[in-house]
């Protein structure tokens, strides 16, 4: 299988302070507005009520990953980022809501369309699942150890998954449980998180890596600014375990005490070498097809 260090670290490379990858979100969504489906499967009725995912999604993790869903649902009343989803109407603000808060240079923001809307919800609900899910706190608890403490101003960097989600649901729960999100119709490919769950996003960049970047920002982890091409802070090292890494053990060889930039593994693709479930690599762009984001949203429908 083919390495990713060229692609991913060229895209990300031109990104600047609070940003995640911005590649184009092309999955199905859910139908604008569309009111959660309720089912008489209570596991799959979690999926589409409680984390707002969408049919296709319900039903293709039920069929390929029912494991991990019925671990998910046993744990519903304690799962990272669980009381955040689904999200309320109420947290689509309009510009004008804004305040102080900086928005950045050349970010217009404007009020949210229903496609804009119905891609935030089904994003976010893959996000919420998968960092409840066994490999992404396998790969957390792995690999912690790459993040620089002093990365995040005042904000303890955790020691494993069980300190990290306690913080994250502590903090959350501090803000209502209540994301404030706002749109623009800018082309940056950037987006910011605040502290107190409070998010922008672009129209056309609402991904995965995004989202998991910008709400580790909204909980107040941090990092200097400035993308090294390390996973030495919290926002990077979750965005690189759900979009960018097929096994984020593998971010930094050899267990070294510090990642070199040129050292670091940033994922393989997931093929049909894999499982047969998944496509073909070649069948969807390439941010699609590795990570978590891929093994359980890239399945032959």
């Amino acid at each position: 299988m083919k390495k990713l260090s060229v692609i991913v670290l060229a895209t990300l490379g031109l990104l600047g302070s609070n940003v995640a990858s911005a590649a184009e979100h092309s999955q199905s969504l859910a139908q604008p507005n569309a009111a959660p489906v309720h089912y008489t499967n209570p596991a799959k009725d979690f999926l589409s009520s409680q984390l707002g995912l969408s049919p296709s999604d319900v039903e293709m993790l039920f069929k390929y990953h029912e494991k991990t869903v019925l671990e998910e649902f046993r744990n519903r009343d304690n799962l990272l980022f669980g009381n955040i989803v689904p999200l309320k109407n109420s947290s689509f603000m309009a510009p004008n809501t804004i305040g102080n808060q900086p928005i950045g240079t050349d970010y217009h923001l404007v009020n949210w369309d229903s496609q804009s809307i119905a891609a935030f919800k089904d994003t976010l609900g893959r996000v919420v699942f998968l960092m409840n899910t066994p490999e992404f706190r396998k790969d957390f608890n792995r690999n912690i150890y790459t993040v620089e403490p002093q990365s995040s101003v005042n904000t303890q960097i955790p020691t494993n998954y069980a300190q990290f989600k306690n913080y994250i649901n502590t903090a959350a729960a501090s803000y209502g449980n209540h994301i404030k999100a706002y749109v623009s119709d800018s082309n940056t490919k950037s987006a910011w998180g605040a502290n107190g769950l409070l998010i922008q996003f672009e129209q056309s960049g609402i991904n995965p890596a995004q989202v998991a970047h910008e709400l580790m920002h909204s909980v107040g982890y941090a990092h200097d600014g400035v993308y090294n091409g390390l996973n030495d802070n919290i926002p990077y090292l979750v965005q690189t375990i759900i979009s960018m890494n097929e096994d984020a053990s593998n971010i930094c060889p050899n267990k070294a005490s510090k990642c070199d930039a040129h050292n670091v593994n940033w994922g393989e693709f997931y093929n049909s070498d894999d499982n047969n479930t998944y496509r073909p690599a070649t069948a969807v762009p390439a941010w699609q097809s590795i990570a978590l984001l891929g093994k359980y949203f890239n399945h032959v429908s």
